[in-house]
């Protein structure tokens, strides 16, 4: 019955946090570059093609476009964007202040003090784990010389339809 309230306030957590990157975000900030087509006749979804108009915020697509299989990707990295720099650090603070709630009101009790420090060492080497896989993957291919021989001169992460 403990763990459940966790849970519950984790999976709430989460649930809004992930919200504004499944919704068309439809409202006041399209007003802007949309003013011709009206509110309920704009198409959008979680690819960025085919709808009715193109937001002119996002990083150089055109979401007007027909869609192809390049823009299934881009969708992709646009959630795989949202998990790391959205989502994985709000929890990783609320996981960090949970864990020092937990160590300030153990009251010296060894068993709690050694549950806060495994939960700290957890989002240590979770944090470690998310961001030094990355790492290390960008070092070796930079390594071995892919912007070169594939003409990706910006970054192999970045992802275009030509």
């Amino acid at each position: 019955m403990r763990k459940v309230f966790p849970i519950i306030l984790l999976s709430l957590l989460f649930f809004s946090l992930t919200v504004s990157l499944v919704q068309g975000d439809v409202g006041e900030h399209d007003k802007d570059w949309c003013k011709d087509i009206p509110i309920e006749k704009r198409v959008g979804g979680l690819v960025p093609c085919g709808r009715s108009c193109n937001d002119p915020k996002t990083d150089g697509i055109d979401e007007s476009e027909p869609c192809t299989l390049c823009h299934f990707f881009i969708m992709i990295d646009i959630w795989i964007k949202g998990l790391l720099f959205m989502i994985v650090p709000p929890l990783a603070v609320l996981m960090i202040a949970i864990g020092g709630w937990m160590y300030f009101f153990s009251q010296g009790n060894p068993e709690k003090i050694a549950q806060a420090k495994k939960l700290f060492t957890a989002v240590a080497f979770g944090l470690l784990i998310i961001y030094g896989a990355w790492l290390i993957v960008n070092t070796f291919l930079m390594t071995i010389g892919v912007a070169e021989w594939t003409n990706l001169k910006e970054g192999w992460w970045i992802i275009s339809c030509d």
